[in-house]
C-alpha cells in the first residue's frame, strides 16, 4: 500500500519531467542551427595547438591551423543543404594574417578564454566542467540542431601507422556519429583515397566526463542535443598526413563531415 501511496504521489512529477523532455527534444528537431567548434585555439606565439605532424615531409599540419582554413568548406555543405551553420573557437582571433582573414570571412566567434587550457564550468549544467568548456556554452545558446567540434588526432611525436579513427558522440548524437563515420568510409577511407588498411571509422558514446571532450558531450547530451567529436584522422599516421596535406583532400574531408551532419539532419 505504502508503495502504491509513493508512486501515486510520484506520478505527477514523472509525467512532468517525461512531457519536458519530449519538448525539448522536439525544440532541438526542429531547429536549423548547427554549430561547428574549431577545436583547440591559435597561441600568439606557438601558433596553432593541438595535435600536428611530426615533421613537415608532407607538410606542416596543425589541428587548429587546419580548421580554420577548412571548417568553412564543412559550413558550406551545411549552409547549401539549407541550414544556418555558425562557427566557433575557444580562443581569441589569429595573430596569424592570413588565418585571421579567413576568420573574418567565415565569421567565427571566438569566446576570447582568458585561459584556453584552463576548466571551465558549463552554464547550463554547472556540475559538468572541461577545458574547452565556454565554446560548448556558446553552442547551446544558439539552441542548436546538432553541435560537432572540429579535431584530428596523434598517437605520438613520431610516425606511426595507426588506423582506429572514430567519431565520439554523446547518445543523443548517436546517429550524428553514424552518418559521420558512414560517409568517411564511403568517400574518405580507402577507395576514397586515404589509406586506412580497411579499418572502419568507429562510433564511440563518450560520456566519461575524465576523458577529453567528455563533459562537453555530456552538456550537450543533458540539453537533448546531438554532439560529435570528429577524430577519424591521425596527424601521426603517414598515411592519412600524406592525404591531408594535400589542399583538395583536405577540402574533401571537410566537405564530408559537412555531408554527414546533412545526412543525420535530414534522415530526423
Amino acid at each position: 500500500m505504502k508503495k502504491l501511496y509513493l508512486y501515486l504521489l510520484l506520478l505527477p512529477l514523472l509525467l512532468l519531467t517525461s512531457c519536458t523532455q519530449q519538448m525539448m527534444r522536439a525544440q532541438v528537431r526542429e531547429s536549423r542551427v548547427v554549430v561547428l567548434d574549431i577545436g583547440h585555439y591559435y597561441h600568439p606565439e606557438r601558433g596553432g595547438q593541438g595535435a600536428r605532424t611530426p615533421d613537415n615531409r608532407f607538410g606542416k599540419i596543425e589541428e587548429c591551423e587546419f580548421w580554420y582554413r577548412y571548417a568553412g568548406h564543412t559550413a558550406r555543405i551545411i549552409r547549401e543543404a539549407g541550414y544556418d551553420c555558425r562557427i566557433c573557437c575557444r580562443g581569441s582571433m589569429p595573430t596569424d594574417k592570413k588565418l585571421a582573414e579567413i576568420a573574418r570571412r567565415e565569421k567565427v566567434h571566438h569566446v576570447n578564454t582568458p585561459e584556453p587550457n584552463a576548466i571551465y564550468r558549463s552554464k547550463h549544467h554547472p556540475h559538468r566542467m572541461a577545458v574547452g568548456m565556454l565554446s560548448t556554452n556558446y553552442a547551446l545558446d544558439q539552441n542548436p540542431a546538432a553541435v560537432v567540434y572540429l579535431h584530428h588526432n596523434s598517437m605520438t611525436n613520431h610516425w606511426m601507422v595507426y588506423n582506429k579513427g572514430a567519431i565520439y558522440c554523446n547518445e543523443e548524437g548517436t546517429g550524428l556519429g553514424i552518418a559521420l563515420a558512414d560517409v568517411i568510409d564511403a568517400t574518405i577511407y580507402d577507395q576514397g583515397g586515404m589509406p586506412n588498411n580497411g579499418v572502419r571509422c568507429g562510433v564511440i558514446i563518450r560520456n566519461d566526463g575524465r576523458k577529453g571532450g567528455g563533459d562537453w558531450l555530456n552538456a550537450c547530451n543533458e540539453s537533448y542535443v546531438p554532439a560529435a567529436i570528429t577524430e577519424a584522422t591521425f596527424l601521426s599516421n603517414p598515411q592519412h598526413a600524406r592525404f591531408l596535406g594535400k589542399e583538395k583532400n583536405a577540402i574533401r574531408y571537410a566537405e564530408a563531415i559537412g555531408h554527414g551532419i546533412v545526412n543525420f539532419l535530414k534522415a530526423r
